[in-house]
């Protein structure tokens, strides 16, 4: 009797287990999810724009100490690379920076820088929207000056060439806005105002410059 009852038991038990089997399906192995594809980011920089700008610069050249705003325009190109951005600038400034010096004993100079321009390179990396950049390239400028000193009279009229370098971080807010600041320190030497007598001084011509703008990109 007892081993009627086990073999019974023994029956059921692989009856349950084949009907779990057959609700469990066939077998599958394990295949983990594919991983997710990195995020594309698209070259938001690329390409021609062009825009306007203003700003302020100042010398500490003596004895005039000349500074003022400016204001014009810049066009240029870019080229991005994924998080790197290079590419070329130009613009020109109209400006007033201008600065006198007079003395107890009637001496007097002054300093005036009617424009400027620069053509530059650009090199820069992207984080989202934003694009920090250094640049450098050639500034040219417009400068007079004029000095009475121990009762002689100097004047010199120049368009200098020299150094332009600086770097800024610009913002794009919009497919096809941005807007910038910068800095720019434009190397542009000294001045020689020669007598009539022959005597001669100099006066440098460096200037410090700080500006915003706005482009439009194409």
């Amino acid at each position: 009797m007892k081993s009627m009852l086990l073999g019974s038991a023994t029956v059921l038990a692989a009856a349950s287990g084949s009907a779990m089997a057959a609700d469990l399906g066939p077998y599958q192995p394990y295949n983990p999810p594919p991983e997710a594809a990195p995020v594309y980011q698209p070259a938001i920089w690329d390409g021609a724009y062009i825009g306007i700008n203003g700003g302020y610069g100042w010398s500490d050249a003596r004895p005039t100490e000349p500074e003022g705003g400016f204001g014009g325009g810049q066009i240029g190109y870019n080229w991005q690379r994924g998080r790197v951005v290079f590419g070329l600038e130009g613009d020109f400034q109209g400006a007033d920076i201008s600065g006198r010096a007079y003395t107890f004993d009637g001496d007097t100079a002054r300093s005036d820088m009617n424009w400027f321009s620069t053509v530059r390179g650009r090199l820069g990396f992207t984080s989202g929207p934003w694009l920090l950049y250094a640049t450098g390239g050639l500034a040219v400028a417009d400068v007079d000056h004029r000095a009475n000193l121990e009762g002689q009279s100097f004047r010199g009229s120049d368009t200098l060439t020299g150094y332009a370098v600086g770097g800024g971080l610009e913002w794009k807010f919009s497919q096809n806005w941005s807007a910038k600041a910068e800095y720019l320190y434009l190397g542009l030497g000294d001045s020689k105002l020669t007598a009539d007598n022959g005597d001669f001084v100099r006066i440098n011509n460096d200037v410090q410059t700080v500006r915003v703008g706005l482009n439009y990109h194409f």
